[in-house]
């Protein structure tokens, strides 16, 4: 090959990965008929990313802490095209369609939940999902689940090669283990709500079972897949129609719902879903009494899933706090605590979820007390610290404590100086009267807002404004300079 025919080429998938990454940030294809094209033309594969970015925690978190960082967009360019499925809070008639939509996709990729990454081949058929975001998860990490995915597909591709050249039995062996090369990487029908071997290579499982004239070890494996699935569609079809009720909010209706269901279901999994729902659409409707009195019911049966008591414990802690009965709430995370002993995340959990119920409800000293608590039980720096502080000096403004809430926040500014930490020390400040202080702060922080008022998230375009906004009101508290001195 000439060396300029070379450099050509080099040019070009240069150019195209370019294209998905500029200037260190990720090129966000809203459309996944154009992703797809995208990734047939450059030879990547796809990263569809479902999500609710202007109103999940979560999705705002995966995009600040993952998507936005450059490091991620320049490695996750190399080798897929971003596709980013966003479900909106808008209330128009144009985003409802567009919601209804991404529904169906939704539906058809089984990511019943946000957020969502959705790894797939430039076919769009998916190899492997990452669902959620974990709260100290750095760039690195996300893309060693990524490289894990990556090498799944690798052998699922080399075997389904192989697997072309060959028929019969042999034929079916190569397409069973090529199937089992991802299957872990697809996950289970819980996460998905759907078996997603049988709903993704449904075609590939029928022509194992063909091969194998539907006998034999592997057949069995399918045959039997196969029955499961629609063992646990049977199952969980009242789960289903609960969505109806949720969606209406029809809480009522579907306590009713719930009440018949258990006359009659057998399988543990689905009676335990149902009873935490029924938990849920108490407190959704207000009914904390009650609430409280079901949840502690279930606590009190034998064997209860280690999983589902630690939810049952929060939500008893909950409704104690609904309840304004502080001192229970406050003698049930004591209690559970003694139970984690030096369980250091479990404790940071528990500690965790106490600040987050009792933050700016319960009385103001008992607040500051859980989130000197928790403060105290955290490492400088960390993400669990940088939430503890927070919470502590928010509530220690709320009780006019401004002097201790201000060394607070200056610690936390060594570590990171954002918007707004700047214009909470600001307050303090004003409150002490350190106005020039204050006035200096307000304007270091202009500078770093601009950028969140040109951004394409809504949620950051509502950050510049309440960030903006808090910086007039927080002016208007100075002094303001008497017009005719400068005349």
């Amino acid at each position: 090959m000439r060396p300029w025919k070379l450099t050509a080429i080099v040019l070009v998938l240069v150019s195209l990965s370019c294209e998905m990454c500029v200037a260190g940030e990720l090129v966000r294809i809203h459309n996944l008929e154009e992703g797809i094209q995208k990734a047939k033309s450059a030879g990547k594969d796809l990263f569809i990313l479902f999500t609710g970015n202007d109103w999940c925690h979560h999705c705002i978190m995966l995009d600040q802490k993952i998507l936005q960082k450059q490091e991620f967009a320049e490695a996750l360019s190399q080798d897929f095209v971003f596709v980013e499925l966003v479900f909106n809070s808008e209330d128009t008639v144009e985003q409802k369609e567009r919601n209804a939509r991404l529904r169906k996709l939704q539906d058809h990729y089984l990511t019943p939940s946000v957020p969502t990454a959705v790894l797939a081949d430039s076919d769009g058929k998916p190899y492997a999902f990452i669902t959620g975001y974990e709260k100290g998860t750095e760039p690195q990490g996300y893309l060693k689940l990524i490289s894990a995915a990556q090498i799944a597909k690798s052998k699922r591709d080399t075997l389904l090669t192989a697997a072309a050249q060959e028929s019969g039995t042999t034929r079916a062996c190569l397409l069973n283990d090529a199937l089992e090369s991802i299957a872990s990487q697809l996950g289970t029908i819980d996460e998905r709500g759907e078996e997603p071997l049988l709903h993704f290579y449904g075609d590939v499982v029928q022509e194992i079972l063909d091969l194998t004239e539907n006998q034999g070890k592997i057949a069995n494996k399918y045959i039997t897949l196969r029955r499961q699935r629609d063992a646990w569609i049977t199952d969980h079809a009242v789960l289903e129609k609960l969505k109806t009720f949720q969606s209406s909010e029809d809480y009522a209706g579907g306590i009713r719902l719930i009440t018949q269901a258990l006359k009659t279901t057998k399988n543990p999994e689905v009676r335990w879903e149902l009873e935490l729902t029924r938990e849920v659409y108490l407190e959704w409707d207000d009914q904390f009494e009650q609430a409280l009195a079901h949840c502690q019911r279930l606590l009190a049966i034998e064997n209860v899933p280690e999983d589902i008591r630690e939810s049952l414990l929060d939500r008893e802690a909950f409704n104690l706090v609904r309840l304004n009965r502080f001192d229970e709430a406050l003698a049930r995370f004591d209690r559970r605590l003694q139970t984690a002993g030096s369980d250091r995340e479990k404790r940071q959990k528990i500690l965790n979820w106490q600040v987050q119920l009792m933050l700016k409800r319960a009385p103001v000293e008992k607040s500051i007390e859980v989130c000197r608590r928790f403060q105290k039980a955290t490492i400088r720096g960390t993400d669990d610290w940088k939430d503890a502080t927070f919470f502590l000096a928010l509530e220690l403004r709320r009780a006019g404590r401004h002097r201790e809430a201000l060394e607070l926040t200056n610690d936390f500014l060594q570590v990171e100086r954002s918007p707004n930490l700047l214009l909470d020390a600001a307050e303090s400040l004003i409150a002490l009267k350190r106005h020039k202080e204050a006035a200096a702060l307000i304007e270091e922080v202009q500078p770093q807002i601009q950028s969140l008022k040109d951004s394409h998230l809504k949620w950051e375009i509502e950050q510049y404004e309440n960030l903006a906004e808090r910086s007039q009101v927080l002016k208007k508290r100075m002094p303001q300079p008497d017009k005719s001195d400068s005349k």
